[in-house]
């Protein structure tokens, strides 16, 4: 685990502990701290520092995973949609889910090139 020099051991517990815990509570008590020594670690600017780095690292892994799964995720859908055995709503279902997955993609697109071209802009005006 990535570990700044800055965080006492107590801190470096309370960390881990809320990386892996649902609510402050939980982790304070797993971290064998007080709620309120929680909270005053979460108004401290070196560890949210951490706290962001390392949770950003956890979500990059879950989007590479999620990625991973997609074309798995999309060849189920296929399999589904296709299936002349499987029931109407099945078919249905699983040919919107298709559609809006695709549609979504391609609002994001759109929206990254017309970002670029706002960002583009904003920096020739300055």
């Amino acid at each position: 685990m990535y570990r700044l020099e800055e965080l006492n051991i107590r801190q470096d517990r309370f960390l881990k502990a809320l990386l892996e815990s649902s609510s402050v509570d939980e982790a304070a008590k797993k971290a064998k701290i007080t709620r309120a020594t929680g909270y005053k670690y979460l108004r401290d600017k070196q560890f949210m520092k951490e706290y962001r780095t390392l949770r950003n690292d956890a979500m990059q892994q879950v989007a590479t995973r999620l990625q991973q799964a997609s074309v798995e995720a999309v060849n189920v859908l296929k399999e589904v949609m296709n299936d002349k055995e499987a029931p109407h709503a099945s078919r249905v279902s699983s040919a919107k889910n298709i559609l809006d997955v695709a549609y979504r993609a391609f609002e994001s697109d759109d929206l990254a090139v017309r970002m670029e071209k706002v960002e583009a802009h904003m920096n020739a005006q300055q």
